[in-house]
């Protein structure tokens, strides 16, 4: 189903069997599954006869000499280092594959390659898309797989590795993953009188937004926001509403019925809309907030070195808090995590050992210097690389600290099939055409009801 901003959301979502296939409808799988029914043994977590890594005697396998990967082109050096050194060390041949330029578009590529030879054995999987990877039996539970490979699975920053966790398994670990940040310009924090600090609360920026109005420049704005998109505008109300007490939902029970929720969405709403708005929709953030026509801005954990080299004047803070106690979980993270798609012992095993490659502290520390985004390990944080990086921009800490109040998403943007999706469309009403909340959110839970009954529920 395509909504009326172009986003596809999907119709009608199965999991292969021998009774049926999968259809991802909108969402682009497509006949392409056919040949996938009896290819991976991997599968869902109640699929009958479908293989787990705990069914294989680990011991006895020998492990492929050749896998293929795929992944976004956002490791740069470090990740194509990374994969030399491990073939340098076990023999195993990495074949990179690219599988596009957003994590929509690795999702498109990953289930295009389904039962075909161009399926992937270790593939990157969003935070939203993972779960569809399960529903699809096409990834496998690591957890037994990584217990033979000795790998620290406790050493995971929790909320992290948790996010991939669903019915007591876990369906791929943390790679490059990150949080939100609030960035600032402290040249116009100065000028506008305020502390050299984020904002403790939502409450208190609103509060800042006149003293930051009279010093942006024409056209500006205290905040700048990026226009409503999957993968982020979903991924950041986490934030707001988590902040306030509410959520989304509470696993599958949908929650944003809530006074809390419904004011969340109407804060939303007078940001961007009426005489006392503080927010405009960007067109190209980054290079305006940089610019300096916006006093702040919310962004992923990369722009502490991109920003900071177009705007030496960069602060950055934790995410805004609200109503909660101000140790209290109120920050999502993101990005992506690395998962088992192979259809064979010995390429799933090849598959494990390229996991724990890529996620030693080590080689943790050094992808989260080279790329920007967070440690995913904690021992990482003890590494002499971490430590460097952490001297060379102090700001590298901020987010690290931030970890602790991060934790695990709502069911209804990470793991329901298009829910990102529906989230975003539904606070586009909000954010730009200042609708209310009451007016939109019992149409966004139908939805999420819509998507669950058809998606999901049949086959969890």
């Amino acid at each position: 189903m395509r909504t009326r901003n172009g986003l596809i959301v999907p119709d009608q979502l199965g999991r292969p069997s021998r009774r049926s296939i999968l259809q991802f409808g909108g969402l682009g799988l497509g006949a392409g599954l056919l040949a996938a029914c009896s290819g991976p043994t991997v599968g869902g977590p109640d699929d009958e006869g479908s293989e787990t890594s705990a069914d294989v005697d680990w011991a006895s396998i020998e492990p492929a000499d050749e896998i293929t990967f795929m992944a976004l082109p956002w490791g740069g050096d470090v990740e194509i280092a990374l994969l030399e050194e491990f073939t340098a060390a076990t023999g195993i041949a990495v074949n990179s594959v690219s599988g596009g330029g957003s994590y929509e578009e690795l999702a498109q590529s990953f289930r295009a390659s389904l039962g075909t030879s161009e399926q992937p054995d270790v593939a990157q999987a969003s935070d939203v898309f993972w779960f569809q990877y399960l529903l699809t039996g096409s990834t496998l539970a690591v957890d037994d797989l990584l217990a033979f490979l000795e790998v620290d699975v406790d050493d995971f920053q929790g909320a992290l590795y948790d996010d991939y966790e669903f019915e007591g398994q876990h369906w791929a670990v943390p790679y490059g993953r990150s949080t939100p940040m609030f960035y600032y310009n402290k040249d116009l924090w100065e000028a506008a009188g305020l502390p050299d600090r984020g904002p403790e609360t939502w409450t208190e920026f609103q509060e800042w937004s006149p003293q930051l109005a009279s010093v942006v420049p024409a056209g500006g704005a205290p905040m700048g926001w990026a226009a409503p998109g999957p993968s982020g505008t979903a991924w950041i109300a986490q934030n707001v509403l988590w902040a306030h007490g509410a959520r989304y939902s509470n696993e599958w029970e949908w929650t944003l019925d809530s006074d809390e929720a419904l004011w969340v969405g109407n804060f939303y709403r007078d940001a961007f809309n009426g005489p006392d708005a503080w927010s405009k929709v960007g067109v190209d953030l980054a290079a305006e907030f940089t610019s300096g026509l916006y006093g702040s801005i919310l962004g992923s954990t990369g722009g502490i070195t991109s920003y900071r080299e177009l705007l030496p004047s960069l602060g950055v803070a934790f995410m805004p808090g609200g109503t909660v106690p101000a140790d209290a979980p109120r920050v999502p993270t993101g990005g992506n995590g690395l998962a088992i798609s192979a259809g064979t012992p010995e390429k799933q095993l090849a598959g494990g050992m390229l996991l724990q490659h890529l996620t030693t502290p080590e080689n943790t520390a050094r992808f989260s210097v080279g790329t920007g985004y967070v440690p995913t390990r904690k021992a990482a944080l003890e590494t002499d690389t971490m430590k460097a990086g952490i001297e060379e921009v102090p700001d590298r800490q901020i987010p690290i600290d931030q970890l602790a109040i991060t934790q695990v998403q709502d069911y209804a943007r990470a793991l329901l099939p298009g829910g990102d999706l529906l989230i975003t469309e539904h606070f586009e009403r909000i954010i730009l055409s200042g609708e209310n909340a009451e007016d939109v959110f019992p149409s966004l839970t139908s939805e999420f009801q819509r998507a669950f009954e058809q998606n999901v529920e049949p086959y969890v």
